[in-house]
């Protein structure tokens, strides 16, 4: 993936005047080059964004200098717009290591969810690995055949790490990637979840009655 950027030099509350023409504000920063603004056309990096995700080296130019592999680190949205605010830009060091998180996929069909024994529920989409941009997969596939029963699970311990890729320290590789979970205890979730609605309601009903009570007392009163 390639993508072109112009260095910025609108800053704080003007690169508004930029976004209401399709640009995006952004700032790049590295272990060999100190932070820079610089912006890019939003469909672009859209376009690009979508194919690379958090995970995945686009080629950057920025005008005026050589093409550097980055990775987009942060991408911030107005909460209202849905648009772009900005976005950080991380221009890797190829010797130096990175901490990245990579998407985990799911493959297969658990023998549990065939026979209906419950169904499968997936606690983590991606993974931190440490390793050199080298060495970087785009992501992780994992088989579910093995989940036969409500007891089976698979871990971050299962995945097959390629050489010179390592979990990020703060990762505990007994996490479960993906279980089983009964058919009861998704019926049981549903139940609480219905009672908790209803519980709502009734206590706004009478809340409302008390009102009404009490607006009643009120005219009275009068």
């Amino acid at each position: 993936m390639k993508l072109t950027a112009q260095k910025r030099t609108l800053v704080g509350k003007k690169v508004k005047n930029l976004r209401a023409e399709g640009i995006v504000p952004a700032t790049i920063y590295g272990p060999k080059r100190e932070s820079e603004n610089i912006q890019f056309n939003e469909k672009d990096f859209e376009k690009a964004f979508e194919k690379s995700g958090f995970s995945k080296f686009i080629e950057l130019t920025v005008e005026g200098e050589k093409s550097t592999r980055v990775l987009v680190k942060e991408v911030n949205y107005d909460p209202i717009k849905d648009n772009i605010l900005d976005i950080s830009i991380y221009d890797i060091d190829e010797d130096r290591k990175v901490t990245v998180d990579v998407p985990i996929n799911l493959e297969g069909e658990s023998p549990a969810v065939k026979l209906k024994l419950g169904f499968l529920v997936q606690q983590l989409e991606t993974v931190a690995v440490y390793c050199l941009p080298k060495d970087l997969p785009e992501s992780f596939t994992i088989s579910v055949n093995t989940l036969e029963s409500t007891s089976d699970t698979v871990a971050l311990n299962d995945l097959q790490l390629p050489e010179g890729v390592e979990f990020d320290s703060g990762v505990d590789p007994t996490s479960s990637i993906a279980y089983i979970a009964t058919a009861q205890k998704e019926e049981e979730l549903e139940e609480e979840s219905a009672e908790g609605s209803e519980s709502e309601e009734g206590e706004e009903g009478e809340e409302g009655e008390k009102e009404a009570g009490e607006s009643s007392e009120e005219e009275k009163g009068e």
